[in-house]
């Protein structure tokens, strides 16, 4: 395999590892803090915003076995996050950068073994 694949996809699990961590803490803190309190009501956008979030979470995840699929799904939610709230469009570019990765090496390990 070529060094430059095995590094960047380390490059893309430390990343994605990072940012599971991160966003993970957050999301039980929320479920198991106290949540009721919220500044406004929540909005149908306010769900598929955070569903969004947790698309690309799982999206993330399965690219370390499956990379095309983990980053097609990682990329489309960012992509469907930043649609419906453009404010948080940098928001949707946390999960691209490990995502563009994953679909970096699936190419170039994909080129190699279809290499004569």
């Amino acid at each position: 395999m070529n060094r430059t694949v095995l590094t960047v996809r380390w490059i893309a699990r430390t990343l994605s590892v990072l940012i599971l961590l991160f966003w993970g803490y957050f999301i039980v803190a929320h479920i198991f803090g106290d949540a009721a309190q919220s500044s406004r009501p929540r909005t149908a956008s306010d769900y598929v915003q955070m569903s969004m979030v947790l698309l690309w979470l799982v999206g993330l995840a399965v690219a370390w076995r499956w990379e095309l699929a983990g980053a097609v799904v990682a990329l489309t939610a960012a992509l469907i996050g930043g649609l419906i709230n453009p404010r948080a469009v940098t928001l949707s570019l946390v999960p691209s950068i490990p995502a563009v990765l994953f679909l970096f090496c699936w190419w170039k390990s994909r080129a190699a073994h279809n290499a004569p």
